[in-house]
């Protein structure tokens, strides 16, 4: 029920008083479901049949506003969610959370170069660094190819300050056009879109406390944003059932899993996973005990 309830929209806080359960019980429930779906995911989303392939960012803040930062603080301020979705299948291929510059773009775009196999068509925004990145990655050993290109939006007034304020706090302008481009290749610019992977940001804001705007409910650790972060991720592709799949998961329909997830699923996985951890740092001891003189 605390998986549940988190994977709702529900802040820790509200979670303890419902359930009448200790907020240090709840944070260790987050933690180990995302560690343990992290790395089920990072093991077994291989080798993946992707036609298409979105990219984008989304922006949330650790600890405090990057802008208001007076110094700057590892682990704290501005962080992006970066991540690759499979238009087809609704699957989450491969995300990371880092800051939006050069160094996690490109350590992004090479993990997930290596989890998808044929040839794949890519759309992202204009965002420089990944009309460099993907090219760089996507030609190394592919033999079968890719093609690659932009969607830009074109917002109304969107750089007049006196019809657009600033501090956003008015609303985002108004879409009045998005321009497709070819940067590599030959992609089909009637299916090259950015519009799936921006609905999975909306999920994702919708269904995590942590990425809701003009709220308390944010990160205040980086390590447990990045688990959180796994957790509703991981359940979005076992467990969750999408209408525009026919009620199946996208696990289902990219072919990782023959059946859907329930939350018992996930709750067997993170007591394996947390055995497997016990075992390996007993095995560690006894090593190092019987190295003892």
């Amino acid at each position: 029920m605390v998986l549940t309830a988190i994977c709702e929209g529900m802040p820790m806080n509200a979670v303890c008083r419902m359930l009448s359960v200790g907020k240090k019980a709840v944070k260790r429930v987050v933690e180990e479901a995302g560690e343990a779906l992290s790395i089920y995911m990072h093991e077994n989303f291989r080798d993946l049949q992707c036609n298409r392939l979105a990219l984008d960012e989304q922006w949330q803040f650790v600890g405090q506003h990057g802008q208001r930062m007076m110094t700057k603080e590892s682990g704290k301020g501005d962080f992006w969610l970066w991540a690759g979705i499979d238009p087809d299948t609704k699957l989450v291929v491969s995300f990371r959370i880092g800051r939006r510059d050069w160094q996690t773009s490109e350590d992004f775009i090479e993990d997930l170069s290596k989890r998808v196999k044929g040839y794949v068509q890519i759309a992202t925004d204009p965002y420089r660094s990944y009309v460099r990145h993907i090219p760089a990655f996507f030609r190394e050993g592919r033999v079968e190819g890719f093609s690659y290109g932009t969607e830009g939006k074109v917002f109304k007034d969107a750089f007049d300050s006196t019809k657009f304020p600033k501090n956003r706090k008015n609303g985002i302008p108004k879409i009045v056009n998005a321009e497709r481009e070819a940067v590599y290749g030959d992609p089909n610019l009637a299916t090259l879109t950015t519009c799936h992977i921006e609905r999975l940001f909306l999920t994702v804001r919708q269904e995590l406390k942590r990425y809701q705007r003009l709220g308390l409910g944010y990160s205040k650790d980086l390590r447990m944003h990045k688990l959180a972060t796994s957790l509703i991720l991981g359940v979005y592709n076992l467990v969750r059932k999408h209408a525009s799949l026919d009620g199946q998961t996208p696990a289902q329909i990219a072919g990782i899993e023959d059946r859907r997830w329930t939350m018992v699923d996930v709750v067997e996985l993170t007591a394996r996973h947390m055995q497997k951890k016990e075992d390996a740092k007993f095995e560690a001891a006894f090593a190092a005990k019987c190295e003892l003189p």
